[in-house]
């Protein structure tokens, strides 16, 4: 079981071989194969429990691995559904925590404006709104440069309005960027709207692919919903 850093330019931002991850007697990942080339954004669906966060975890290197290979950047950078925002240090100092190098207020200022928050570079995460801390954390993550993007829900306590202009936030920033992108997510939704490639987990492995294309929208939407196990029947109920 290994997780080796990649840096060399013609590699992929993460490729996963045979990944095992269990608690105890219970086999949560199973042989799990995943490439995600650089500027690729990949969403991951599929029910509670069947181990999408579990396999985000393992690739943020916050969780061990029981088996398989993990080859990508040492620190991708990661976007929880919680901002995580540090409440005792302004916005630019909340974007460069961590950050190397010199001049690391002006990159901060940089991400920010970015993401339209430019003007409150000296502001407190306490006075933002969900969307706008969701912001600075997008900010603080992208200012790394990564390789690879990892966000879990980080749109899910966001009303829907708001989600749909992260949603056009979040297009416009790694078209730009190009980082590798693997979003976890429960909104088959957003994973049309933004995913070239979206992937369904069940039973610790990946079950189901499917490249969104322009003009399918519904016809992809009954078809995730169907892997998913979600009769459209029940919808209307």
């Amino acid at each position: 079981m290994t997780t080796q850093p990649s840096s060399h330019p013609f590699s992929p931002a993460l490729a996963i071989t045979g990944l095992r991850r269990a608690y105890g007697a219970r086999t949560v990942i199973d042989g799990l194969n995943l490439r995600i080339e650089r500027g690729e954004f990949i969403a991951l669906l599929g029910e509670s429990g069947c181990g999408k966060t579990t396999l985000l975890r393992a690739v943020a290197g916050l969780d061990p691995i029981d088996g398989g290979h993990i080859a990508g950047p040492r620190r991708p950078a990661v976007v929880f559904q919680e901002h995580r925002l540090l409440p005792w240090d302004t916005l630019w100092k909340n974007v460069a925590l961590g950050l190397p190098g010199p001049d690391v207020r002006a990159r901060a200022a940089a991400a920010l404006a970015e993401v339209g928050l430019g003007d409150r570079l000296d502001d407190w995460p306490r006075n933002l709104s969900g969307g706008q801390a969701q912001r600075v954390a997008l900010a603080r993550a992208l200012v790394q440069a990564p390789q690879l993007l990892l966000l879990d829900e980080p749109f899910a306590a966001l009303d829907a309005l708001t989600r749909i202009r992260m949603h056009d936030l979040v297009r416009e920033l790694v078209a730009r960027h190009r980082p590798g992108v693997l979003l976890v997510t429960h909104d088959v939704d957003e994973a049309i709207a933004l995913a070239d490639r979206i992937l369904v987990m069940r039973d610790g492995r990946l079950a189901f692919e499917h490249r969104p294309a322009a003009g399918e929208t519904e016809a992809t939407r009954a078809r995730l919903l169907a892997e998913l196990g979600v009769a459209r029947h029940k919808l209307a109920v």
